[in-house]
């Protein structure tokens, strides 16, 4: 190794935590560093006011296991599509409740619709159906920068996203090359979605 390739390791390693230095010496992963990083860590951790020897000496840390992780999980919803499957794993997830999506890939190898299941732990099952069964927020409960916008015409937030095809004359129609619009379910306002 060359002093400019041992100056590389030292600039690169100054940037590290202490913590993270020590952790680095303590395991001493010869299959994930190299050996001439211990030397560079000890020296940093030594200028850091740590003594090496003493830190190798407190031996490789202990593993971590995760046992959350193999907690048995139960399915809380059905789904047909991936897509809602999805974005009730989101809702989970907001809530702080883990949850994986199961089964999406059946469907396009066996080319049928076979649904789709969402899974949470055991021990958050009834927590998740809860937040899985509580009505969505409405739209004026939302932050701005989220909700659909307030109708121009009379201040109305039961508004919605419609799509047709205008017609020179001002008709709407369906059509194959369709413009967003904003529908106001009040007033029949609409304007153009931006």
């Amino acid at each position: 190794m060359t002093d400019d390739d041992r100056e590389a390791l030292r600039e690169h390693f100054e940037q590290e935590s202490t913590e993270a230095l020590v952790s680095i010496l303590r395991n001493h992963d010869e299959q994930e560093w190299r050996p001439e990083v211990f030397e560079v860590v000890a020296t940093i951790l030594k200028s850091r006011g740590l003594a090496p020897g003493e830190v190798v000496a407190l031996g490789p840390e202990p593993a971590v296991i995760d046992v959350v992780e193999s907690e048995p999980t139960v399915t809380v919803a059905n789904f047909f599509s991936p897509a809602e499957a999805h974005g009730s794993r989101m809702a989970l997830e907001e809530a702080g409740i883990p949850a994986w999506v199961m089964d999406e890939g059946l469907g396009t190898i066996y080319g049928v619709g076979v649904g789709t299941r969402v899974q949470v732990r055991a021990s958050d099952a009834d927590a998740a159906r809860q937040v899985l069964s509580s009505q969505p927020a409405p739209g004026d409960a939302l932050p701005a920068d989220i909700a659909e916008p307030a109708c121009p015409a009379c201040g109305s937030r039961n508004v919605a996203p419609e799509a047709w095809v205008e017609t020179e004359s001002g008709q709407r129609h369906q059509g194959t090359r369709r413009q967003w619009h904003y529908v106001c379910a009040d007033c029949r306002e609409a304007w153009p979605l931006r």
